[in-house]
């Protein structure tokens, strides 16, 4: 079975995926335009080239000029050409004041656009895939590509591309002046251009191999932190921040790595451009010189040539960081349009498929489902069968129930049935399939066929939305469906409709009651879909009121009612069981607790993937067989209850009383309150421009080793540039001035030869700069999100419970505020610093030359400045203003990818679309911003343009006046020259820069925000040797921000040191707000919580939390081994202590079978194993932190029976020593507590041992009477 290797046992989610796109990756997201969207990019691509291309009529200009200075015209003939030339540029700048903002401003609007479709396309294409896609591409992978990649690809398709077409233009309109001008000069002059060019292709492909796996990295990064963020309470309660940081500091050291090969790319692309920019000015002056020898030219003409040269090539230089911002963009988009264009061998969105039967009404023919012959291997593990040829039936209209041990294969069963993956087809003459009415499951429209069927996981998850909606979404798909937007026609009647079904299902879920009590009943909304705000038996009564809401032919419950007491469970049993009998519904039950299925018409029993029993329960019952052992074990943990209850049963219920006679000495209630909570306070800390400039160089000063070496070798290239202009004035007289040829010739080949020299002195300092600020950038990106992660970490749990701070928005946050920082440090700085350089060489020089000419040129200094003040300032909060809706969106995206499994079984794909159009129309950009923004761009483009005019016009002036020599006045002419342009060059990086302050302001604010943890005072230290484990409650209330109703109120409690005390009681009584408050996750709002006697708030946080090991309701798991994760925020744990713990947890045999043992990996958040193996993974660590207070929150709720008895005695014996304090339903496990207390709508009702109790004969009977 499965031995053949023929093509009929490939597993069909094994096919490759085919790509459809074959242009050039760059040019994707160009797809996603729309008529408005090249109307804009075309108004933007319109003014780029006017403003580039102005630039080379400037050396029409400067040539004119010269030629007029040199060739000693009267002093009125040189003042009028010189006025007018000055007025060309001035023209020339105002034109620049309105075409620089528009091309910018249509730039980014465009891309922006364009983007978010891709976004939203990308997200739509993650929905459809398979479940094996997702075994290797988690919610924070997603989270991160729609957020920082995409992100990527919208700053090289906006700002970068707009400043490129301007650069290119100049370049083509300075080559073509040049030829039409010198052809002769010009050809040899810029030979150097195609070399460039070619030189680019090649370390254009070396960049994209440095990338390919820097990528791939990045993604699973993104996935492990999602995974922390989204479990704060188990990172907080094993200390195990500092833990999962190293784990996720070697993600971030692989990127190091890997990002050291980029740093040597840019490096020699950095060397490369230099190096021919100083070339080029040195093939022009040895040649120039012979063509003015020969007469061919003027010296004016050739500086025409020069200064077209000068333009072109520096235009290269200052797109440079742009070009390689585009070429990373390049392997972003490999990696998205892969998975854009991924098929899923399992597609949602095909229409192929039978529809058995039309509507949601025609209840009269109950379906049957049959496993035939059925044998499955998860595609991780293909040598590992979780089915084998199991064989069964869910007779129509029936209850059909699957028992067994975990791990079994009961869960798998479900994931067929609902095809997120299929069968194996081992066998092509008998191959194993699932029939639904008779046809092949496979035949069927995928998404009619889910929408036939409800579905409730053990571990529900509910979204962010309000309980109404979250209901309502297990209507996607039928024809009740509730529209999205608001302003479809039939949206209120829709509603109104939806809202009868929504609370007969609430009623039927046996939620409707609690619900109610919520402060706005059905309207009110859950913030994030893990939200711990419910208890766990609330949210899987929300779910099974989703999953009954769409009347379905077929419903999975699977392990549905595992968090539910035994007295609401047989409540909804029997809704579910009228259900059926009404509408004919196939169910089948998957559980642990055998009570539950004693009224079901068919049992399974599954073990080892094999399907070992099946029959009634009376005749599985006479077999004596798997079935009956493991009614034995649950009948023997409570046969003294139950003979007690049953002599019992003339005691009547007695009515709850909380007057002090009546409570426990070891537990008392008094009287309600009324006081409100303290409202938490909110909001980032804003800094001043000033104190977040001195703390950014704080930063980068921790990286000054190699920093300090990018800056001085940056400010030498920019020196560099200083001394060309000096060396300008110079070639001017010395080819200008002689009649002498020979001089002329040797005066061409002298200056050229110093030119040769600066060029190989640029390419070797402009290549160490390169490398030295991008590998620094990288070093700062690692320390940026360790230092975010570490202060998010820190803050309290009810911090993760808003919106903003939902776990796929930090996630994205984090890896993309670090980006832009890492980014602009590691392409922009060294252009800026050059730049800088250039412009302070620039004024220093022409005031050393001619101080006369240079002070009137650089007093409007000051007014450029204040243009790049408010375009940085201005374009920074229009990045705020983008940003928040994107982080949204990535949390939007994070959450249902998370959740993808809900999302498929209910058919919501196109819902959730929907809701991310909705959501992102709704946030539009403030475009003031980026208008301010712009004009500070043009401002300052066009004062450059304004200062040359300011110069030509005063040097005359003082030329004709003989107060200045021709040498320095052209050098000074060109210093500020020079000194302006690269003023104005440094404009196109502001966009960068906005993004990078940007981002370093929301580190700030995560790393200076104050988690809101009270914390006293204490003058006595707290010795974690000396603790022995009494916890006092002394008139404890909580609140949870969004319910105003308290969880708790007035709690007064004293649990003994080395006592075990449980909590039961109905779903939502507030037994887990206990737990909260005892691991302070919550303060309460009135009164205290002491340690031996000493306020938990005086205590320092980890030392309290690491005398606390907590077992919750959901199992979480990180992505490493097992070892790791039983191991999770211990150092230095002996092997026999790891097994000793697994022993006691019963996982100890899954371990060992395993191929690698303790260093065999989980998974993804361990999804490939049942939810007993990783509840008991989570146990062994529980028991290996060897607490002194130990809290066990539903700690066996996913075991079976077998599992629970053997690691309950475990817990048993763990407990002794230490204060235990268990929450459960099962009440056969807390039988054995030192002192059990009965919680109700927050208030302790009853309290005593298990004896003592029953004896009473109150609401604790009535629990146990539920589970008989």
């Amino acid at each position: 079975m499965g031995g053949t290797t023929n093509e009929n046992n490939i597993h069909p989610a094994r096919v490759p995926c085919r790509s459809k796109y074959t242009g050039h990756p760059y040019f994707y997201v160009f797809t996603y335009a729309d008529r408005t969207d090249w109307l804009i990019y075309a108004v933007g691509f319109v003014a780029a080239v006017i403003s580039g291309g102005i630039f080379p009529v400037l050396d029409l200009v400067y040539g004119y000029w010269t030629n007029a200075v040199v060739a000693n015209e009267s002093a009125s003939q040189l003042r009028a050409t010189t006025n007018t030339m000055a007025g060309v540029c001035v023209a020339i700048g105002a034109l620049q004041l309105i075409i620089a903002p528009l091309f910018l401003c249509c730039f980014m609007i465009a891309s922006g656009r364009i983007t978010n479709k891709m976004r939203r396309a990308y997200l739509n294409a993650i929905l459809l895939q398979d479940a094996e896609f997702f075994e290797q591409v988690g919610a924070g992978e997603v989270g991160t590509r729609m957020l920082k990649d995409i992100g990527t690809i919208k700053a090289a398709t906006g700002d970068k591309l707009g400043f490129v077409c301007s650069a290119f233009t100049t370049l083509i309109v300075a080559v073509i002046m040049a030829f039409c001008r010198a052809p002769r000069l010009a050809g040899v002059s810029f030979g150097v251009v195609p070399l460039t060019l070619i030189l680019f292709v090649g370390i254009g492909y070396l960049s994209l191999v440095a990338d390919s796996r820097l990528l791939e990295v990045t993604g699973q990064a993104g996935t492990f932190l999602e995974q922390i963020m989204s479990s704060i309470r188990v990172v907080q309660s094993f200390a195990a921040e500092s833990f999962l940081a190293r784990k996720y500091d070697i993600y971030l050291l692989q990127i190091q790595k890997f990002g050291a090969k980029r740093s040597l790319v840019r490096g020699l692309e950095f060397g490369t451009i230099y190096c021919i920019l100083n070339l080029t000015y040195s093939v022009c002056f040895w040649y120039g010189s012979k063509l003015v020898v020969s007469d061919e030219i003027g010296v004016g003409l050739m500086f025409t040539v020069f200064w077209n040269m000068f333009n072109a090539v520096f235009s290269i230089a200052t797109i440079l960081p742009h070009i390689s911002a585009i070429r990373d963009s390049v392997s972003t988009s490999e990696k998205i349009i892969a998975d854009i264009e991924r098929i899923p061998t399992i597609d949602v969105s095909s229409t192929h498929g039978a529809k058995l039967w039309n509507g949601f009404d025609d209840k009269s023919t109950p379906v049957e489902v049959e496993y035939r012959n059925v044998t499955f291997s998860y595609p991780s593990r293909p040598n590992h069968k979780s089915l084998d040829d199991v064989c069964f039936k869910l007779e129509p209209g029936a209850v059909t129930a699957v028992v067994g041990a975990s791990g079994s294969g009961k869960s798998t069963l479900a994931s067929l049935l609902l095809r997120h993956y299929d069968p194996v087809r081992s066998d092509p003459s008998a191959p194993g399939q699932i029939l639904v009415a008779g046809h092949d499951l496979g035949s069927l429209n995928l998404s009619w066929i889910r929408s036939q069927i409800g579905y409730v996981a053990q571990d529900p998850q509910l979204f962010t939305a309000s309980i109404f909606d979250n209901v309502a979404y297990g209507l996607s798909g039928t024809p009740w469906q509730v529209p999205v937007s608001t302003s479809d026609p039939n949206y209120e009647a829709r509603r109104g409709e939806a809202r009868v079904l929504v609370e007969r299902a609430l009623r039927q879920a046996q939620a409707l009651d609690f619900v109610c009590k919520l402060p706005e009943g059905l309207d009110t909304r859950i913030s994030g879909g893990r939200t711990d705000l419910l208890s766990g038996g609330q949210k899987q009564r929300i779910a099974l009121a989703r999953a009954l809401v769409r009347k379905p032919r077929i419903l999975v419950l699977d392990e549905g009612t595992s968090a539910l007491d035994s007295e609401t469970e047989q409540r909804l049993m029997r809704s579910i069981h009228e259900e059926q009998k009404q509408t004919g519904m196939t169910t089948m039950l998957i559980a642990h607790r055998l009570s539950s299925i004693q009224n079901a018409d068919r049992i399974i029993v599954m073990s080892n993937g094999y399907v070992t029993e099946q029959g009634t329960y009376q005749e599985l019952m006479t077999t004596d067989g798997v079935f009956t052992s493991l009614v034995r074990h649950q009948a023997t943990n409570g046969r003294d209850a139950y003979n007690y209850v049953q002599h019992s049963n003339h005691l009547p219920i007695k009515e709850v009383r909380s007057r002090e006679s009546d409570a426990s000495p070891l537990g008392l209630v008094t009287c309600k309150t009324d006081g409100e909570a303290d409202s938490m306070e909110r909001g980032q800390l804003r800094e001043t421009s000033r104190a977040l400039a001195s703390r950014f160089f704080r930063l980068i000063w921790g990286f000054k080793e190699w920093l300090i070496v990018g800056v001085l070798t940056s400010f030498c290239v920019g020196a560099v540039f200083t001394i060309v202009a000096w060396l300008i004035g110079f070639v001017v007289k010395g080819l200008g001035t002689s009649e002498d040829d020979q001089h002329v010739l040797s005066q061409g080949r002298y200056w050229s030869m110093w030119f040769l020299v600066l060029a190989i002195i640029t390419t070797i300092l402009s290549g160490v700069s390169g490398f030295f600020f991008s590998s620094g950038g990288d070093r700062i990106d690692r320390k940026l999100q360790l230092t975010s992660l570490h202060a998010i970490l820190q803050q309290e749990v009810g911090f993760f419970d808003h919106e903003e701070n939902a776990p796929g928005a930090l996630t994205a946050a984090v890896a993309s505020c670090a980006g832009n920082v890492s980014s602009a440090v590691g392409l922009i700085w060294p252009q800026v610093i050059v730049s800088c350089a250039d412009f302070i060489g620039g004024i220093i020089l022409s005031l050393v030359l001619s101080w006369k000419l240079a002070l009137p040129c650089i007093a409007p200094i000051p007014f450029l400045l204040a243009a790049a003040y408010y375009n940085i300032a201005y374009l920074e909060r229009y990045e705020h203003d983008v940003q928040k809706p994107l982080e949204e969106a990535s949390a939007f995206a994070s959450e249902h990818v998370d959740a993808i499994k809900t999302v498929a079984a209910y058919g919501r794909e196109t819902s959730v679309i929907q809701q991310y159009d909705l959501s992102a129309s709704r946030n539009i950009a403030n475009l003031r911003h980026l208008l301010i923004g712009a004009i500070g761009f043009g401002v300052g483009v066009g004062f450059s343009l304004v200062l040359c005019a300011i110069v030509m016009w005063w040097g005359v002036e003082l030329f004709v006046t003989h107060r200045i020599t021709l040498a320095h006045f052209f050098s000074t002419f060109e210093a500020i020259l020079i000194a302006g342009f690269t003023a104005s060059r440094i404009f196109t990086f502001v966009p960068d820069l906005a993004r990078m302050m940007h981002g370093f302001r929301r580190v700030c604010s995560w790393e200076d925000r104050e988690p809101q943890v009270a914390s006293l005072a204490s003058e006595r230290s707290f010795q974690t040797e000396g603790v022995k484990g009494t916890i006092t409650f002394k008139g404890c209330t909580l609140k949870y921000d969004s319910r105003p109703q308290p969880a708790i109120e007035n709690l007064n409690l004293v649990i003994p040191a080395g006592s075990s005390v449980a909590f039961c009681g109905p779903s939502g009584g507030g037994k887990s707000s206990i737990i909260s408050m005892i691991s302070r996750f919550y303060d309460p709002v009135f009164g205290t919580i002491s340690l031996d006697n000493q306020d938990i708030r005086s205590i320092p946080l980890d030392q309290y939390r690491s005398q606390i090991a907590l077992v919750s309701q959901n199992a979480i798991l990180y992505e490493g081994t097992f070892g790791e994760n039983i191991t999770l925020g211990q150092d230095s744990i002996p092997q026999e202590a790891v097994e000793r713990a697994c022993r006691d947890a019963s996982i100890l045999d899954f371990i060992l079978s395993l191929p690698q043992g303790f260093d065999t990996p989980v998974g993804f958040k361990g999804s490939q194993m049942s939810g007993g193996q990783r509840q008991r993974i989570c146990i062994a660590r529980a028991l290996l932190r060897d607490p002194k207070i130990l809290l066990l929150d539903e700690a066996t709720s996913a075991l079976d029976t077998e599992s629970e008895r053997s690691v309950q005695q475990a817990l048993e014996q763990a407990s002794k020593g230490r204060t235990t304090i268990t929450i459960a339903h099962r009440l056969s496990t807390i039988r054995g507590a030192d002192m059990i207390h009965v919680v109700e709508d927050g208030r302790i009702i009853e309290s005593g041992t298990h004896e003592t109790l029953l004896a009473l004969g109150g609401r604790y009977v009535d629990l146990i009477r539920s589970q008989l």
